[in-house]
């Protein structure tokens, strides 16, 4: 399956919140709605700063987007980086070191300096 650079980037966001929970989640509300995730976002927000464990929010937004889990190894990504750097793909990755690092694990690339 061909994809877009944009559904490359959602792809390794929602492998960031499959691994580290909604706190992994972008803060654009067109893609928490997207996928569903919207009300158990602002939940574990809520939650956490009340101090109450969220693992139970976390294994119930695994299971809402594990349906929209593809196998990619983000060629567009890859070629962004090599092209313009790591800023420009921090630009397209809603300037999240997360998702960056994630994607420097997925792809095997090394930070350039």
């Amino acid at each position: 399956m061909d994809m877009t650079i944009q559904e490359e980037i959602e792809q390794l966001v929602l492998r960031c919140i499959a691994s580290d929970g909604l706190k992994a989640c972008p803060k654009d509300l067109a893609f928490l709605e997207r996928y569903g995730l919207k009300k158990l976002y602002f939940f574990s927000v809520e939650y956490g700063m009340e101090g109450v464990d969220t693992s139970e929010l976390d294994g119930r937004a695994g299971r809402l987007i594990r349906w929209n889990l593809y196998s990619t190894d983000f060629p567009l990504l890859r070629q962004k980086y090599e092209r313009e750097g790591k800023k420009a793909l921090l630009e397209c990755l809603y300037l999240e070191e997360r998702y960056f690092r994630e994607f420097q694990d997925m792809t095997g690339k090394e930070d350039k300096p």
